[in-house]
């Protein structure tokens, strides 16, 4: 069985071995987690071929890598055994790449310890390099390869990679300050990289992170150049909780909801608080013309636009009720205190349909559709609060419940 997938069965609880410190070997003993006497030689920073590793039982070789091929066990828990051994000597930009991208920790520092040039890299442009080697380590690429890569200039890299073959792009990379991610990010960061519009709102920003890639590799309203100035203001203001990036997003849509075909006004927006503003001022003008009109005037306009109130898709129960008519809907963003009554286009394309939990608080419940079911799209309390954690355990009861029947 393969070393990988045996230590994916096993807990991965070892010890290592005393070895000599001159070795530049480290041995892990696996007996303990597998049951049977199996060891992991594991090759030093300061050893010749930098984290080469064997495993053998028995004094019997029956796994190897050198170059591209971590041993299966996971970085955090090879540094948390014995990482002062390992690591000693590495540079502080080698760690520091490695630290942004543990899911490749043991390839990053098997290239950076045998390539000077991955070395250079990661000093200039980690970020590049983990994409590199993301790409590299899918493919199995020999260590001469790699190295041909690196004589590359970085436009060029980057399309090794599936990026635009730029200076722009490679320029974008180097900029981007990095914190500890996980592998799904890559894919965002790409997407991001390869629209138009969000690399030309990130060209002219500065100080740029990861947030700001990932933000927008899932925007998909208008672009203008306070965007990233209001996720600015998300980031200073230490809102980084889950939900954060879907909270503006949600912000995003409502406003644009309300704002219809003019988006001329998003335009002076160049920072969150101006984009708070700006909600609060869209929302009370758009309740203020409910009660001029009159919520069964506009009612009828909706249906003169839209037809019939689309059907409930899926049932409600005693403490979910399902929005049924357009006047209702109307209704239940007066009295929640936010814009649901502006979803009106999308209730009636089919993208969204909206609900109310009555207990153990207030909340306004939009489902979206998803493949062959309906999936939570947002929850909101009264005046756009989050729903407190009882609240959303009953929703996602109820949701749970509708998958399993």
């Amino acid at each position: 069985m393969p070393l990988a997938a045996l230590l994916e069965r096993v807990s991965l609880t070892f010890r290592r071995q005393s070895v000599p410190a001159h070795s530049g070997v480290v041995t892990f003993d696996l007996g303990p987690a597998t049951g049977y006497p199996l060891k992991l030689h594991l090759s030093t920073w300061q050893s010749d071929e930098p984290f080469r590793w064997e495993s053998e039982a028995d004094s019997v070789t029956i796994a190897s890598g050198a170059f591209l091929e971590p041993p299966g066990i996971a970085w955090e828990l090879l540094l948390a055994t014995e990482g002062e051994a390992l690591l000693q000597g590495m540079p502080v930009s080698v760690r520091k790449v490695i630290a942004s991208a543990p899911f490749l920790g043991v390839e990053l520092a098997q290239v950076c310890g045998q390539l000077q040039a991955a070395r250079d890299l990661a000093s200039t442009s980690p970020l590049l390099l983990i994409l590199l080697v993301d790409r590299a380590s899918a493919t199995g690429m020999p260590q001469a390869d790699f190295a041909e890569w690196l004589t590359q200039k970085q436009a060029v890299l980057c399309a090794a990679v599936d990026l635009p073959a730029s200076k722009a792009t490679a320029k974008l990379l180097s900029r981007c300050t990095l914190r500890p991610m996980i592998r799904r990010e890559l894919l965002e960061l790409k997407r991001c990289l390869n629209t138009p519009q969000g690399t030309a709102l990130l060209r002219h920003h500065a100080p740029l992170c990861l947030e700001h890639f990932i933000f927008l590799s899932h925007y998909e309203g208008t672009y203008w150049p306070g965007l990233l100035p209001v996720v600015d203001g998300i980031l200073e203001n230490q809102r980084s909780q889950p939900g954060q990036s879907v909270w503006l997003h949600r912000q995003l849509a409502d406003i644009e909801g309300m704002l219809g075909d003019d988006r001329q006004a998003l335009r002076r927006v160049m920072s969150l608080e101006a984009f708070q503003r700006l909600h609060d001022r869209l929302l009370d003008h758009f309740n203020d013309q409910i009660n001029q009109v009159g919520r069964a005037k506009l009612a009828s306009e909706l249906r003169v636009q839209y037809g019939g109130y689309p059907p409930a898709p899926i049932p409600g129960h005693e403490d979910i009720l399902p929005i049924t008519s357009w006047e209702a809907l109307l209704q239940e963003g007066q009295r929640m205190g936010h814009c649901v009554g502006s979803y009106h286009k999308s209730v009636a394309a089919g993208r969204v349909a909206i609900y109310h939990l009555r207990a153990p608080e207030a909340v306004t419940i939009a489902i979206s559709p998803q493949a062959d079911g309906w999936v939570l799209r947002e929850a909101k309390a009264r005046f756009n609060e989050m729903p407190t954690g009882d609240a959303m355990r009953r929703i996602g009861q109820w949701m749970d419940q509708l998958t399993d029947t």
